[in-house]
């Protein structure tokens, strides 16, 4: 699946289209991309915290 196959929730257009605002909005946050992405960092720090709490408990 590429970027090319996104369908918006609000005006069911293809994303790449850009019908919609929301549709735009998407598209250049797809174009530029994550420089850092702050998902996996976010997991490990509540992993960590998650496993230290239960070997001090």
């Amino acid at each position: 699946m590429s970027s090319d196959d996104l369908v918006c929730a609000a005006c069911g257009g293809r994303v790449a289209e850009g019908r919609c605002p929301t549709c735009r909005a998407s598209r250049e946050l797809l174009r530029r991309g994550d420089p850092l992405p702050v998902g996996p960092f976010l997991l490990a720090a509540l992993l960590c915290l998650v496993l230290l709490v239960l070997l001090t408990a």
